[in-house]
């Protein structure tokens, strides 16, 4: 390693960055989503598929919360400080970090057990022990939210010095490790032991713990080779070091702060849909069992596979820090320009396509993946993964334009539209999911999201002079080879390729020759 870390030499654009981290996360949810063909069977009734779902909902966003303010605010001192060549304040970073995020995931632990009781009660329907189960679930997820800040702060580090392989392969050993105990702990309880299938519910939750404990030693092996040769370069560093940590946690809160209110604001679409889809849905006049089968797949599946393009969001806003930060700091105005436009063409090409075969795909995605019990349900089920592909994108590229935001300066300005996307949310959800049904919760979305999206487009123009362009016509040509997509797959529907209907296996094997061919159609037309 040379005297800047060697991080010129790593370099990667923002585009090979956020694709690298998105791989990651994109393995990690790709063993996510075909573990739950078994996993579903264990759980076995939609009242554990509800209860799995929102709590991990729940779970999420204050996930969510920790690792959007602290960790990209590790990130963005430890690429400020080692663009710099200053080592000594990047190790005491990683120190004061550490230990901040731990006390962070304490708190959050703390406060879910407290408001377990309530929480329950509010998420779902006061109908036999399903308030008692739902709270015990919560509390066991809440242990989770001790151990995975403190991961998080790791890969702060790792994230600040655009070592974005390791970050990418430690959510990826994460998520093996989860399954890994998911599947077995829960079959040998189901199976083996015999046990009441809510075990399976119990472990799932559970192994979220075991998975970020496992990470987090991972990550430390890592650091053994790392912090030689960091400690190395900071003994022979030529620039002074800050070694005040008072300074440097004031630091450290003084930029977290702004993520944090962004992070509380930016995913309060989750939360709003999670807590309101319940009363909402017995306002519209669905029964108790139509509220379950709804909720749980809207907060099991669909969610699932909504992840799929979503993964671009965290992905992108990892690469994003690093190296506009770099930009920045060298007044390298045409790079951070260029930096902005690449990062949302990328996302438009790959996130649109995919979002879009949500829709497109929806009944085979479902029968395959996650086959109702009652055959009958399909058609419903299948028809709010369709109006879900649309939240599906909004959530992909709206916190690509929250982390834009943030990384340009634009912080004041990202917390308002955030503000005001809340305020949006939370007064039409409500009345749009009595009204509506659960179409209700993807039109106060599109309603909130796109006046967010609005006007984080209009204050990058403003601020940075962007022409959009060649943005513009990608986006023409993206929606136009979309177009093509839909005509294949309608075509190969007409000759049997439907992807359902035939059995598992000949189903996966027919939706795998329709996705094929309408791929191909796609990237066919933009290369050309």
């Amino acid at each position: 390693m040379s005297k800047n870390m060697d991080v010129s030499k790593r370099k990667q654009s923002i585009i090979a960055g956020g694709l690298i981290s998105s791989a990651g996360i994109f393995f990690a949810k790709f063993i996510g989503l075909f573990y739950a063909v078994p996993y579903n069977s264990m759980l076995g009734t939609a009242d554990n598929l509800a209860y799995y779902g929102v709590a991990f909902n729940i779970y999420s966003y204050l996930l969510n919360i920790c690792t959007a303010g602290f960790p990209f605010a590790i990130a963005t001192l430890i690429a400020k400080y080692s663009t710099r060549g200053d080592y000594q304040t990047s190790l005491l970073i990683k120190k004061l970090s550490a230990s901040l995020m731990t006390c962070f995931g304490f708190g959050m632990m703390i406060i879910v057990i407290l408001f377990s009781s309530p929480l329950a009660a509010l998420v779902m329907p006061d109908e036999g022990d399903s308030v008692k189960t739902m709270q015990m679930v919560l509390i066991l997820i809440s242990f989770a939210l001790f151990f995975v800040p403190l991961l998080s702060s790791i890969r702060g580090f790792y994230q600040g010095l655009k070592h974005m392989e390791i970050y990418a392969l430690s959510q990826v050993l994460e998520q093996v490790a989860r399954v890994a105990f998911l599947l077995s702990a829960s079959a040998i309880a189901v199976y083996a032991l015999h046990k009441d299938q809510v075990w399976a519910l119990y472990f799932g939750v559970i192994s979220t713990s075991i998975s970020a404990i496992l990470a987090i030693m991972h990550l430390k092996l890592y650091d053994k080779k790392q912090m030689r040769e960091l400690k190395r370069l900071a003994k022979t560093q030529e620039v002074a070091g800050n070694n005040d940590r008072r300074e440097i946690l004031k630091e450290l809160v003084f930029i977290a702060f702004p993520y944090l209110i962004v992070a509380i604001l930016g995913y309060s679409d989750t939360i709003v849909n999670t807590l309101f889809l319940s009363k909402g849905l017995e306002a519209h006049g669905n029964t108790d069992a139509e509220i379950l089968l709804i909720s749980g797949s809207i907060n099991y599946g669909v969610l699932k596979l909504m992840s799929i393009p979503m993964i671009l969001a965290p992905g992108f806003s990892s690469a994003i820090i690093p190296h506009i930060t770099t930009a920045l700091t060298n007044h390298d105005l045409k790079l951070v320009r260029k930096n902005i436009r690449d990062c949302v063409d990328i996302v438009l090409y790959i996130g649109l396509p995919i979002s879009f075969c949500l829709f497109v795909y929806a009944k085979p995605l479902y029968a395959i993946l996650f086959p109702p019990a009652d055959p009958k349900n399909l058609e419903l089920l299948a028809d709010i993964l369709s109006w879900f592909s649309i939240e599906a994108f909004l959530n992909t590229i709206g916190p690509i334009f929250t982390a834009l935001l943030m990384a340009v300066g634009l912080r004041r300005l990202n917390i308002r539209n955030l503000a005001i996307m809340m305020v949006v949310k939370f007064s039409v959800a409500y009345p749009l999911l009595k009204y509506f049904g659960y179409q209700g919760v993807v039109m106060s979305s599109i309603l909130a999201m796109g006046i967010f999206i609005t006007l984080d487009i209009y204050a990058l123009t403003s601020r940075y002079k962007i022409r959009w362009k060649y943005t513009l016509h990608k986006l023409l040509v993206i929606l136009l080879a979309m177009a093509a997509l839909f005509a294949v797959a309608r075509g190969c529907d007409l000759i049997g390729l439907k992807g359902y209907g035939s059995g598992r296996m000949l189903s996966l094997l027919q939706l795998a020759v329709n996705g094929s061919l309408a791929m191909l159609v796609y990237f066919g037309i933009t290369y050309f």
